[in-house]
């Protein structure tokens, strides 16, 4: 069956059949996970490909994730090629390899039929803890990948539908979390097997020559509409930057530059400007970069559906080997996907700004988390992510900026855990979670707001809590005359001592009674302030979004 032959109603039938099953993975996913990290934060994506390696259909997950699973798919593919049997899966997560942090597992199962694969379910999740130096994966103080985990190269975690036992003990032993990390890769492992049970009866009713042909037309509709999109935009050169907080105190903070070139229906994504590579461990592997630029361009495309491998193909990306966003080997990269995203996100936005203005959304906050290792309320060791309070999104040329929605490469895709959940299994009291006034960036249309989360270490013993974030000292920026937001701020209170954390702090022990207080920043601003309607202003005043000082001092 052609391209051309291809009946339009099953072509709708089959896209929503494969987009359903994809559903289905990440209800399996949720449903048997162990760790709250993926049971309640769902810290995990999913997706489809055809046979040669192209995207058909993504769950609507997280965009740092999505972006990049062809390369993990890839490198599986290049690691065993004609290898690979019915009934195998493999796991990998170097970022050297196919990965684009060690904490993400990411499993690709080919579904065989007749003999041959007809297509793959690849499923990433992200692990609670993989080694390293610091709990919970991330590790301020690598200098290099082996500081942050254990690597692992394509391999096969089942051959021929036998789970290979020793592999996955080996892989537990380097958890802190070992019961967790079983329970979660298992939890992968049936994602990606029931995707494949529903894949063989979709090919066992249309037949593989059928679904083939659908698929090149789920790629082709792809590329038309990022095409399209592409097309009705002037023709035009613009340069954006932004940058990540300094690294160490005084320093010069790392810069991701990038030119943007837009001709007819393409586009062209230069990212080679950018600073050098450094020691710490925001760089970005090239699959997080081109995931960060994949949710750069969806944010403004103007399809409704689901991206595909066609989408990005009108895009070209150019990067420099040895930069911050195309590092070598060994350099450390587990912050990349938390917190380089957003910045190389937030640079192609400022340049497409300046050719769509009325299309571009203002800063978002950055993303600041902790892990905390401790003893739970049982006296089991465990890892504690903070996956609440992600911040606000920034204004845009429709409206005000949508309050404590989540960072850039992740908007909304990774739910705040219960505090009930949280406060019954893990030693911590949750003493406020509310909106953080005036957070947001005033504008013609305020940014959103951040939030206030100020949680109580309730453990018997210390624990050790490692910081990960940004955006302390860069704030969210602004757009077309919009002031920035308010930017992060995280402390531990300390009866009256009170200490400040960065990105940089590494890991530092807390004590029974401590009281860690995250506020998230606001996003950015559109427009100028004085500008605002008087009505707006009432509005924010009387919902307690601003106060009254900042109502009198508007525009």
């Amino acid at each position: 069956m052609t391209l051309q032959s291809v009946d339009p109603v099953t072509l709708a039938v089959v896209r929503a059949r494969i987009a359903a099953i994809v559903d289905e993975t990440v209800d399996v996913m949720a449903r048997t996970a162990f760790s709250p990290i993926l049971n309640q934060s769902r810290d995990f994506s999913a997706a489809i490909f055809d046979a040669d390696g192209e995207l058909l259909t993504q769950a609507e997950r997280l965009p740092i994730h999505l972006g990049a699973l062809r390369f993990a798919l890839l490198a599986a593919r290049e690691r065993f090629g004609e290898k690979l049997a019915d009934g195998d899966t493999v796991l990998l997560n170097d970022p050297y390899r196919g990965g684009s942090h060690l904490p993400d597992m990411t499993l690709c199962l080919p579904v065989v039929v007749d003999g041959v694969i007809a297509f793959w379910v690849v499923n990433r999740a992200h692990q609670g803890d993989i080694g390293g130096i610091s709990p919970g994966g991330y590790s301020p103080s690598a200098t290099e990948i082996w500081h942050e985990g254990i690597r692992v190269p394509p391999v096969r975690l089942v051959r021929a539908g036998q789970l290979d036992d020793e592999l996955l003990d080996l892989l537990c032993l380097n958890s802190r979390t070992p019961a967790d990390m079983r329970g979660d890769l298992l939890a992968q492992l049936a994602s990606v097997q029931a995707g494949a049970v529903r894949l063989r009866a979709l090919a066992d009713h249309y037949g593989v020559p059928c679904l083939a042909a659908c698929g090149k037309a789920i790629l082709a509709a792809g590329e038309a509409a990022m095409r399209a999109t592409l097309a009705a935009w002037p023709d035009g050169v613009e340069e954006g930057e932004s940058w990540l907080d300094p690294l160490t105190p005084g320093a010069r903070p790392p810069r991701i530059h990038v030119r943007v070139k837009v001709a007819g229906s393409e586009a062209i994504v230069d990212l080679r400007g950018t600073d050098d590579q450094v020691t710490q461990f925001v760089n970005s592997p090239l699959a997080n970069t081109t995931a960060a630029v994949s949710a750069a361009f969806a944010y403004v495309s103007s399809g409704e559906g689901r991206q595909s491998g066609g989408t990005m193909r009108p895009v070209r990306i150019l990067t420099r080997p040895g930069s911050l966003v195309h590092p070598n080997e060994p350099a450390p990269v587990t912050a990349c996907t938390t917190l380089t995203a957003a910045p190389i996100i937030e640079a192609i936005l400022g340049a497409l700004s300046k050719i769509v203005p009325d299309q571009v959304i203002a800063g978002f906050a950055r993303r600041f988390r902790v892990a905390i290792a401790c003893q739970d309320r049982t006296g089991r060791n465990v890892v504690w992510h903070h996956f609440a309070n992600r911040g606000a999104a920034g204004a845009h040329a429709g409206g005000d900026g949508w309050s404590n929605l989540g960072v850039v490469q992740s908007p909304g895709a990774t739910p705040s855990p219960s505090v009930e959940r949280t406060e019954a299994v893990f030693p911590l009291h949750v003493e406020q979670y509310s909106l953080r006034p005036n957070s947001g960036g005033k504008g013609l249309h305020r940014g959103g707001l951040g939030a206030t989360y100020a949680f109580r270490y309730e453990g018997v013993q210390p624990g050790r809590m490692t910081p990960t974030g940004d955006g302390v000292i860069v704030p969210p920026p602004g757009l077309a005359g919009g002031e920035p937001g308010q930017p992060n701020s995280v402390q531990i209170r300390r009866g009256d001592e009170s200490f400040e954390l960065h990105a940089v702090s590494g890991t530092v022990a807390i004590l029974p009674g401590d009281l860690i207080v995250h506020e998230s920043a606001g996003g950015g601003g559109f427009g100028l302030a004085s500008d605002r309607s008087a009505a707006a202003i009432e509005h924010d005043a009387s919902f307690g979004y601003t106060c009254l000082e900042r109502v009198a001092t508007h525009g």
